[in-house]
Order: C-alpha cells, then structure tokens, then sequence
C-alpha cells in the first residue's frame, strides 16, 4: 500500500477507525444505556431523537456504541444493539423486510417477499426477543421528512410502535438537525422523551446586541453580529486535536496544540469533526510514505496544498494575524413548502470572517 511497511499500514489503519469519546458523547451513551435498561424492565419505552449536521460525527459514535454493547463471539445468538435504516421505499412492508435483513434472519429475501405484513411482523418480533435486542438504532431518520409525505410517515410510525410495544424495545432515532421536524408530529412528540444534537466545534460565542453591550472583549463583525471568544470551546477543541495525535503512532505525540497549528486546522474543518479527522489522516499517511518522525506545520501545510490545490491562502503558510476563521453559522434544514423538490433542502451556512484577534490576545494554550 504505498510503500507503507505493515507496521505503518497498522497504525495508519488504527488512526482511521479510532474513536475519542467527549463529555457530550458520554452524556448521550449514558442515555443509550438507560434506554437499554429500561427494556429489561418491560413497561411502555421511551424513545431518543439525536440529531446533528453532516460530519459532526453520529454514525461513528453509532458504530463505537454497538460495538463495544456486542460481544464478537456471540453476535450471532445476542443482539442488544440493533443498527438499521430507512428503506428506500417508504411502507410498512419494506421496513419489517428491513429488520429482518439487519437482524440476519435466516428468512431468504424471496420468502421475506412472499410474506404478508402480519406475517413479517410477527417475524421481527421473535427475532428482537430471541437475540435479546434491547434497542434500536435507526440512522438517517431525516429520509422520511425528505420528499415523503405525512401518510408515509404514519405507515413507519405505526411499526416502530408495534414493535416498541410488542417487543418492549426502545428507538434512537439519528438524523441530520431537520429530523426535529418529526418530533412536531403527534405520534411522534408523545414518544421521544430524551432529545439532543451532536455539535460542531466553536471557538467563538455569538452575542445579541443587547447583551453585548458592555461586555469585555466582544468584537462587532461587518454583518453587525457581535462575537466574544470561547476558551472553553477552544480548549474542547484542542483535546479533541490531541487525542487525535496520540493516537498516530508516533513514539512522541506530535504537538498539535499550539495556536500556529492548532488555529489552522480550525480555519481547514471549520469545526466539522469528520473533516477534521480526514485532513489529519491525509497527513499522517504522507508522514509515513515520507518516512518523517513526527507531524509538523510544514508537512501540514504541504498536506493542505496537496488536498486543497485550488485554494490560494494556505491556512499553515500565513501569519496568525490573517488568518480566516469561520464557524458553522445555521445548520441544514429543510422546506416545506418549495415548490421543486431540489429546493427542499436548505444548505448549511457559515459566518462572517470571524475577529482571530480576540483568540490571539489569551494566553495561549499548553500542550495538551
């Protein structure tokens, strides 16, 4: 692979698959966990709606979840996490068929098909209890807000109640941050007791003008917003850095932190996780096809205008003093009444050049 000794496929391999778990993750695993406990229980279920914008990191901490919930030698008989998704063609039907598939029953997708509704519900049901399943993971629940009308919503509603009520399993329901849209419906409202969303990271807090007013430090942008900064979502921020460096496999971590290169890869993933990660995985396996100890803001900066050749400034090439931040301003949402379909969806946004000034005048953060 490139040149690369197994060693280094090794670690470049572990670096792409590793996972940090943040105070807001473990908040929301120890929610999964009383879902799974109140299963065991019986009783009506609650359910979850977790929601967050693309890249902010939902599927990984799916995955991280249900594998450490399933132990590899009994995958097959225990199931207490179930990981599935939204078919393609929206009825109740397509949905029971989809279980079955994620749940590996033995039932052929001929005979799946021959099946009535009853008969695949009834089968759903007895593989749930049978593997012991105690909750159910549903990923890209925003499918059925897109393009879908209320009738087929209904129709996936009324299964995963029969299945909640029968089976007595919890829903976590995953979407991107329009997926709140279902939570305004009825049957939907009365089921999802627990809800939270997955954010981007920031190194700046936004102000109303009202509140801005006498406060130290804050800064007006051109489009008249008020901004102060954020040294606690700065330092969330660096530990996230660095706990990806610690786990590059170099024999001494590579320092990531300090403001010439931690504030540059601010200003390259504008605090979407997943973007993050990939530039750092970009630049990880150019540090071993190159045979470097370590990862520095030169090689950084070769990364960026390797990936990015088309982009003039060089975030790791300029002075901090012009450097240019911006953060996730409105998130993807989602309308209604748009006439065309392509309009529906409504494209996230990001502020203004944000005031580097005011993260330049703190003290600086220790490695981390």
């Amino acid at each position: 692979m490139n040149n690369l000794t197994l060693e280094q496929q090794a670690k470049y391999a572990s670096f792409r698959e590793c996972f940090i778990e943040y105070q807001q993750i473990s908040d929301i695993y120890a929610i999964f966990d009383r879902l799974v406990l109140n299963s065991s229980f019986g009783g009506e279920q609650q359910s979850m709606l977790l929601t967050g914008d693309t890249g902010s990191g939902k599927s990984a901490l799916i995955d991280h979840y249900v594998s450490r919930r399933t132990k590899p030698d009994s995958r097959w008989s225990v199931l207490p996490v179930l990981k599935t998704g939204i078919p393609s063609q929206i009825h109740e039907k397509n949905m029971l068929e989809r279980f079955l598939q994620d749940l590996d029953s033995q039932v052929s997708v001929r005979a799946r098909r021959g099946l009535r509704a009853a008969s695949l519900e009834k089968s759903v049901i007895n593989h749930l209890q049978r593997k012991k399943v105690r909750l159910i993971v549903v990923n890209e629940v925003q499918e059925l807000i897109e393009f879908k009308d209320a009738q087929d919503r209904q129709a996936i509603v009324n299964t995963f109640k029969m299945i909640s009520e029968q089976a007595k399993v919890s829903f976590v329901l995953v979407g991107m941050p329009y997926a709140n849209l279902l939570a305004d419906e009825a049957q939907w409202s009365s089921r999802l007791g627990w809800r939270r969303s997955i954010d981007y990271f920031r190194l700046f807090k936004r102000l109303d003008s009202s509140d801005a007013a006498g406060v130290d430090g804050a800064i007006k942008t051109k489009s008249g917003t008020y901004y102060l900064a954020d040294l606690d979502g700065k330092r969330h921020f660096a530990k996230f850095v660095a706990g990806l460096a610690s786990r590059m496999g170099f024999e001494q971590k590579p320092n990531l932190t300090s403001n010439d290169i931690l504030l540059p890869l601010f200003a390259t993933c504008r605090g979407e996780c997943r973007a993050l990660k990939h530039f750092l995985a970009d630049a990880l396996l150019s540090s071993f096809q190159e045979s470097k100890s370590t990862i520095d803001k030169p090689l950084l900066a070769q990364t960026y205008d390797f990936k990015f050749p088309d982009v003039l400034s060089n975030p790791f090439n300029c002075r901090l003093e012009d450097l240019e931040i911006v953060e996730l301003a409105k998130q993807t949402d989602y309308n209604y009444l748009a006439k065309k379909k392509e309009d529906r969806i409504i494209n996230q946004s990001f502020t203004d050049i944000l005031p580097i000034e005011l993260l330049l005048s703190k003290k600086p953060l220790k490695p981390i």
